[in-house]
């Protein structure tokens, strides 16, 4: 019966004294509901205009993050997610919460940006760089307009049909050697190509004049027909020998030397090498087109002629391929383009007139070739091949009448400026240098009925062009009062000037339009240069990888070929967006991921949970943008749970300073424990990386930073020592006042430094700030924006060389005395780690003396630290083995030698109030459960506090 009675009487004292514990207290929840909190702050925000706010106060100059015009279709996906991302960490970072100005966006097809574009090309006309020519260029039947390399696609997985034919040589030039000429009579070259609708407009045949050629005859023909070739690493192929084969009057044909073994396999046949020739011996040797009567010559052509595929020798039409019209150019060959603009051929092919290049009228040129027996082989060909990024059909090379930016006039200065730039990563630099250089030409003119126009005049008579300074600027004007439309609808005599209006009626307005990347091109010009609070060049461009070849490129471009100098300071690329299986998303693979779906969440919210715009962002931090990115439902599942430890990290600050004023609680640095200066000087270090981070856009350098030091290193260390102080220490006791001194300090930085990346739980700590922070003019911050980049006091970093060492000695035997101390819990000597005493040795005398130091004064004593209710040092390892002890451990310390831990039970009984052991417990009659420390908390002047709406 007494037994119980003092039961009841212990439980009576502990509840008076749980009264005494200064407990969490916060309205920041762990729980973040982001799906409808976020929103709330979105509106507060847009409420209080705190972006015009903080963009008023801005004193650190303009930043530019220039971002380029979009050309995206449909639902934005989550590769827009990462870009806009990207560009808005940088932006909260430069300008500290200048997001975009929503309101105001610039449009490329608004009538000022049209006539700074106009201006543009007027200037790049009066320059010399604009010229009209004929020139294959990429041309989209479906879409029947010229389109430009940025504008074509790829796909795997499309198949040609591939040709190799026979042409006959009628005559040989000076230098073909004179012991093959005996051949002659019987004698052709041997082409391969993946497009035989180009056929029709052969102009020559091209050699590389360093390769060595071989004629060799052709023996054992098989019978014409289909046959399966096993041959190849694809499987079955099905191709088909050609009646050129057996051609009595081609028997000796002209191949490259290194191909003849893959050829007699690749024919079936069996072909003896003849003689040989270098490709030099082989120029101005002239052939008879396979098709048409005209002969044509054997030429000289650049590198692109390998020995990788195909037979050595190059089919060459000018009028459909690049290096065909280089070539051609050198040779002055005919440029034959008979393909209408929907891909049709014209009444110049012959009987192929009418046909589609891209479906009947290909397999009848084949047909054609196998009728004549000039056919070889016949096979299907699978490669990437040039596709219209709008249409998804495929394109050909056609020669027509163009507009052309030559980039040859200012390619110099181009490639200077590139160099010019920071390029993030650099091996973007080498990717774009390549580009340019080459590039000799850009077609900027399009068939279309919509776009900004050239502004061109053409003579009725002649189709001379009229382009001058004054009919540019004339043009300039009325678009920029009257919008691009107008050239369309104003009879010609309105859109000339006053000069030429008499004579009106000898001009019809040209009806080309410009490259749409000509008009994002020329975005710097229609907005950095035409706003005044903007500047050019722009600090910063970032897009993705694939804009080297579109936007970086076209804007540079512009701007070289007009400033003179690149638009931008720095180029970021970011990669593309794969999932968890490093597989490209697309809507066949059914592995597509909508960021409305990871923000708000799915249908079914248990399998597709809205995790809110914060969650995503942090992904956006936690991979290495600058190459491909993966994600799924297990990376937002992590993402999910670090994003929560961190709110719990914040939690933790916040809840433990609600009673503490800044103004009149701070404890100055100097007189600071040591352990509270260790942690300003962990702080000082990971904000100075941080900053360092969001500098060089390394943000996934800020996420492993922040988790490691306020997810991980934090809670480990500093908050688990600092909550003996802070429930216990006592409300206005020195020790808890210098943690929540450093706590804030810890607050106002990290809160600060997560907000570019993690906005909204950065403003929703802040909201629950428990003190009032104040900027430089004294007025209250009431918005994390308005706070600015925190500044790290310098005596933070103060903490001299040895100290540094000593505190990093410490950290690895805190580590090697947890590990018996999970020995002794694992054998039940002890329960918690106040049930113990820790006994430490060392032989390191200089580490023997600061430890000993470190056991005299709180928060600095080491049972503090290791979060043990005693630490005895003992003066010797030798002494300390002799001690009757069960649980030790000895352990070699980087750089301090050796350390010998013990473990044993607390001496004396526990505390009722901070459950630490001391053998003073039961000396204080008024209090006989409480120790010497909490004994003094309690009756030396601290309050009784009865709680309210206490958080745990």
């Amino acid at each position: 019966m007494r037994a119980i009675n003092g039961d009841k009487e212990k439980d009576k004292e502990g509840a008076k004294y749980k009264d005494t514990v200064d407990l969490p207290q916060t309205g920041f929840n762990l729980r973040a509901n982001s799906v409808v909190r976020e929103p709330e702050i979105q509106k507060m925000w847009e409420e209080t205009k705190i972006m015009d706010r903080v963009s008023e106060k801005n004193d650190g100059g303009t930043f530019v993050l220039h971002d380029g015009p979009p050309y995206a279709n449909g639902d934005l996906h989550i590769g827009h997610a990462l870009n806009k991302i990207l560009k808005d960490f940088i932006n909260r970072f430069q300008r500290y919460g200048v997001w975009a100005d929503w309101n105001n966006p610039y449009l490329t097809l608004k009538p000022e940006y049209e006539a700074a574009q106009i201006e543009v090309f007027g200037q790049m006309v009066l320059k010399g760089h604009i010229y009209r020519g004929k020139k294959p260029v990429h041309w989209s039947p479906s879409s029947r307009t010229a389109l430009a390399e940025a504008e074509l696609e790829y796909p795997e997985g499309h198949t040609s049909i591939s040709i190799y034919a026979a042409f006959k040589i009628v005559d040989v030039g000076e230098s073909f050697p004179e012991n093959l000429k005996m051949f002659l009579p019987r004698l052709g070259v041997a082409i391969w190509t993946t497009t035989p609708w180009t056929i029709p407009a052969n102009a020559g045949v091209a050699v590389n004049d360093k390769l060595v050629y071989a004629v060799v005859q052709v023996h054992e023909p098989p019978e014409t027909g289909l046959v399966e070739d096993r041959s190849g690493k694809g499987g079955k192929n099905n191709i088909k020998f050609g009646s050129g084969l057996h051609n009595p009057d081609i028997q000796y044909l002209v191949v490259a030397l290194d191909l003849v073994e893959a050829l007699q396999s690749k024919w079936h046949v069996k072909l003896e090498v003849k003689g040989t020739l270098l490709g030099s011996e082989l120029e101005h040797s002239r052939y008879t087109h396979p098709l048409f009567q005209r002969e044509c010559p054997v030429v000289v052509g650049g590198n692109y002629i390998t020995t990788e595929s195909g037979t050595g020798l190059v089919h060459t039409a000018p009028g459909h391929g690049q290096e065909d019209y280089v070539t051609g150019q050198k040779y002055n060959l005919p440029m034959f383009s008979p393909v209408d603009d929907e891909g049709n051929f014209t009444v110049e092919a012959g009987d192929f007139q009418g046909m589609s290049v891209l479906g009947d009228g290909n397999m009848a040129v084949v047909e054609a070739l196998q009728k004549a027996s000039h056919l070889l082989l016949q096979e299907a060909y699978v490669h990437k091949y040039p596709y219209d990024w709008r249409t998804k059909k495929p394109t050909i090379f056609r020669a027509t009448e163009q507009w052309f930016a030559s980039v040859e006039g200012f390619k110099e200065a181009a490639l200077n400026a590139i160099a010019d730039v920071d390029w993030f990563p650099p091996q973007g630099e080498n990717r774009i240098t390549a580009m340019v250089s080459g590039r000799s030409d850009w077609c900027i003119s399009r068939q279309r009925t919509w776009g900004v126009p050239i502004p061109v005049f053409y003579n009725v008579n002649t189709g001379e062009p009229l382009m001058t300074q004054e009919t540019i600027s004339h043009v300039q004007e009325i678009i920029r009062q009257k919008g691009s439309d107008a050239w369309w609808y104003l009879e010609v005599q309105d859109l000339l000037p006053e000069e030429f209006r008499k004579e009106a009626d000898q001009y019809i307005r040209g009806n080309d339009t410009m490259d749409v990347w000509f008009d994002s091109g020329s975005s710097w010009a229609a907005v950095l240069k035409t706003r005044k609070d903007l500047k050019w060049p722009a600090d910063v461009y970032l897009e993705g990888s694939d804009q080297h070849r579109g936007w970086f490129q076209s804007s540079l471009l512009t701007s070289v070929a007009v400033q003179g100098s690149a638009p931008y300071k720095k180029v970021l690329t970011h990669g593309f967006v794969l999932d968890e299986r490093g597989l490209k998303m697309s809507k066949s693979n059914g592995n597509g991921i909508d960021p409305e779906v990871v923000i708000e969440g799915g249908k079914n919210q248990k399998e597709a949970p809205g995790y809110g715009a914060d969650v995503l962002r942090l992904w956006v931090a936690s991979v290495d943008y600058t190459g491909d990115v993966m994600i799924g439902d297990r990376i937002l599942k992590q993402m999910s749970d670090i994003y929560r430890k961190l709110r719990g990290t914040l939690r933790f600050l916040l809840s433990n300073l609600h009673n503490f004023n800044p103004e009149l609680d701070t404890i100055q640095y100097e007189n600071l424990p040591m352990i509270d200066k260790y942690a300003l000087f962990q702080l000082a270090n990971v904000m100075d990386e941080i900053t360092e981070s969001y500098r060089c856009y390394h943000f996934y350098k800020f996420y492993q930073l922040i988790q490691k030091f306020a997810v991980v290193d934090l809670s480990n260390f500093y908050f688990d020592t600092a909550k003996d102080r802070l429930y216990v220490g006592g409300t206005k006791n020195f020790t808890r006042r210098s943690c929540q001194t450093v706590l804030a300090a810890h607050l106002l930085c990290l809160v600060r430094a997560i907000a570019p990346v993690l906005p909204h739980m950065a403003e929703d700590a802040w909201q629950h700030l428990p003190f009032s922070h104040l900027l430089k003019d004294g007025s209250k911050c009431d918005y994390v924006f308005e706070s600015g980049w925190p500044l790290i006091e310098d005596q933070w970093r103060s903490l001299s060389a040895d100290n540094v060492e000593y505190w990093k000695a410490l950290m690895q035997i805190r580590t090697e005395v947890n590990k018996v101390l999970e020995t002794a819990r694992g054998a039940k000597l002890i329960g918690a780690s106040l049930d113990a005493k820790v006994l430490l040795s060392t032989a390191n005398e200089a580490l023997l003396s600061r430890l000993i130091q470190h056991t005299k004064e709180d928060p600095d004593k080491l049972c503090r630290i290791f979060i043990t209710s005693q630490v005895e040092i003992i003066r010797s390892i030798e002494e300390a083995k002799s001690l009757d002890i069960n649980y030790t451990g000895i352990y070699n310390l980087e750089g301090q030698g050796d350390l010998w831990v013990g473990v044993s039970k607390a001496d004396g009984s526990k505390c009722e109030r901070c459950w630490n052991y001391s053998p003073k417990v039961g000396f204080f009659p008024n209090h006989p459960s409480l120790c010497e420390r909490c004994h003094s908390v309690i009756c030396e002047g601290a309050e009784i506090k009865y709680q309210t709406a206490t958080v745990v």
